[in-house]
């Protein structure tokens, strides 16, 4: 009886919209430099790729005393002098990088613009986490440097304290950087610098969906017409082609939503269709990432290949963003541009395709989709949207490699047909049923293997794939694996919608957005469960992962039409395409 009530108060107040106020950390010192030792390190070498705020800009130094800053485990700082010259400090980007002057932050409407009034959280105010004793100064600076607020603190505290400076936000409608600066005579140690959010008037399930998706968004570059990455780097210097697809069907759910314009969501897939088109390579596949050559175009990256689960994503992507948003014109270029691809050289006389093609146009990937999963899964649906007479297979053991979450999960984000319980026709076995037991392999994992463990103790999963702890290489955990102490929590999102218990799930991001592991810039890459220490990097794959994922999570909420499901279901290629799974 008290669960029941329990649950019915839940649903009560995910019903009621609400004004919450939140904190976001612009900057906490961790992901910089692994310490050596005990005690500030001597550097603070800066690089660019891995190094960078937690809302996905960069930072820098500044100062004639710059060198006297030091790096310790999870803060920064610096004893300095009392001569004139004794200041040191740190810039940080509050919108894309620093040199991009046009690319600012606005304190009352703090996400990207594109994103509308109604959905606009606010910031309110910065909250500076210091020890020691001395004097601080934040300023907040526009574009031209031009000083837009300041304040100076005298400091004198044993241990780390909140110093929280309010803000008029309607005055601050244009910032481009803020700075700290530890003044002459002080000695003085930095945590991190916080600001706090004043979030929209919506729902909890809505502002799962609002963050996942905000988070994806400041990785599309208008400039390029692609996804970055990477939120921090430069516009085509590392683009995905696969977030590409996934975003432009997230923006189309969000336009759905009116968070953002229908108008928007067909300018976002246009640009990515004009953009990719010209990187069809051999069979007409695309590049798995792609970057802007010496003469500006756009090209495959080097070290990269010419991918057919990155073209599926890409083309599946699309053409439901262009059903979505009742483009018919696109829809049928989308599909015509599929069927020009030729998989018949990629496929093994058993009925595997391969993972593609090298970089050098001619070398076929000797790997082949094999293993049970959702990656498998859209490269034969691609590959019969593309030639319907194609022999088509995949592993019948019905495992997921190693037990990684997103496996299982992928191809629900963008199709309804693997919610049932049906058999398929393909690998033999019942998706639905794969789903909840790896969904429940993943739930328990932490407290049957470390049941001591906080993160245990509160019900946190997540073994999936993305970067490893400190974004040095990319990662493979697993519920078959052991003594995995990485969670990326991505995998909450990606399976929220098969969890028959909905409200378990918000229950689980509430406990994330107290451990600030779900924040107002969304999900963090990865958490150690030994350190709690996270990964803040924004990464649009995941991120695109996080927002479509949290888009099903809504609508199995709140109710109403899945607009991405429903365009799947209304597409007759698409249909027929899903034949091969289930006829």
């Amino acid at each position: 009886m008290v669960r029941i009530f329990s649950i019915i108060l839940l649903l009560v107040t995910l019903a009621n919209a609400e004004v919450r106020t939140l904190w976001q950390t612009l900057h906490d010192y961790n992901t910089i430099v692994e310490p050596v030792h005990d005690g500030r390190q001597d550097t603070h070498k800066v690089n660019p790729f891995l190094s960078y705020t937690n809302i996905g800009t960069d930072f820098g130094f500044l100062g004639p005393a710059e060198n006297q800053l030091g790096w310790q485990p999870g803060q920064i700082g610096a004893t300095l002098g009392d001569g004139p010259f004794e200041w040191a400090g740190i810039w940080h980007s509050l919108s894309r990088l620093a040199r991009m002057k046009e690319s600012t932050l606005n304190f009352s409407a703090c996400y990207p613009a594109q994103i509308a009034p109604a959905f606009q959280p606010k910031v309110s105010a910065i909250r500076l986490v210091i020890r020691g004793k001395g004097r601080v100064k934040i300023d907040l600076v526009d574009e031209k440097n031009n000083l837009l607020w300041s304040e100076v603190r005298e400091i004198d505290h044993q241990e780390f304290s909140h110093e929280v400076y309010a803000l008029k936000t309607e005055t601050l409608l244009s910032v481009k950087m803020l700075e700290w600066i530890v003044e002459p005579g002080s000695d003085l140690d930095i945590d991190r610098v916080d600001f706090s959010i004043q979030t929209p008037d919506v729902t909890f399930d809505q502002w799962v969906f609002l963050v996942s998706y905000a988070k994806a968004l400041t990785c599309w570059s208008p400039a390029t017409g692609l996804v970055r990455d990477r939120a921090h780097i430069d516009d085509g210097s590392f683009d995905s082609i696969s977030a590409t697809g996934l975003f432009c069907l997230a923006t189309a759910a969000a336009a759905s939503e009116n968070i953002v314009t229908k108008d928007f969501a067909k300018q976002v897939m246009h640009s990515a269709y004009r953009a990719a088109t010209p990187l069809r390579g051999p069979y007409q596949l695309l590049p798995h990432f792609a970057k802007k050559s010496d003469d500006g175009k756009i090209a495959i990256h080097e070290g990269t290949e010419y991918s057919t689960i990155d073209t599926a994503l890409f083309y599946i992507g699309l053409i439901l963003s262009a059903q979505i948003c009742d483009d018919q014109e696109m829809l049928t270029q989308l599909i015509n541009d599929v069927k020009k691809i030729q998989l018949a050289p990629l496929i093994t006389p058993d009925g595997y395709v391969s993972h593609g093609v090298m970089a050098d146009g001619k070398t076929i990937i000797p790997y082949q989709w094999k293993d049970w999963g959702g990656e498998t899964a859209l490269v034969i649906i691609l590959q019969h949207l593309a030639e319907p007479s194609l022999k088509a297979a995949m592993s019948k053991d019905g495992v997921p490699h190693q037990g990684t979450g997103f496996i299982a999960e992928i191809q629900s984000l963008l199709l309804p047909d693997f919610d049932s319980e049906a058999i398929d026709a393909i690998s033999l076995v019942n998706w639905k049923l794969v789903r909840t037991s790896l969904l429940t392999e993943q739930k328990s994992y932490l407290s049957n293997n470390f049941p001591e463990n906080s993160f245990a103790k509160q019900g946190f999963y997540g073994l999936s794939a993305g970067e490893q702890k400190h974004g040095m290489g990319y990662f493979v955990g697993g519920s078959a694996l052991t003594n995995q102490l990485l969670l990326h929590p991505h995998y909450v999102l990606m399976s929220a919608a098969i969890d028959a218990n909905p409200t378990s799930v918000i229950d689980l991001l509430q406990k994330m957005e107290r451990n600030n592991i779900f924040t107002p810039w969304g999900m963090v890459e990865n958490v150690s469960i030994t350190t709690g220490e996270t990964l803040p990097m924004i990464g649009s794959l995941n991120a695109c992962f996080e927002a479509l994922g949290a888009y099903h999570l809504h609508k199995k909420i709140s109710g109403g039409t899945n607009a991405i499901y429903d365009a799947s279901r209304e597409i007759t290629e698409m249909r027929s395409a899903l034949k091969i799974f289930y006829p």
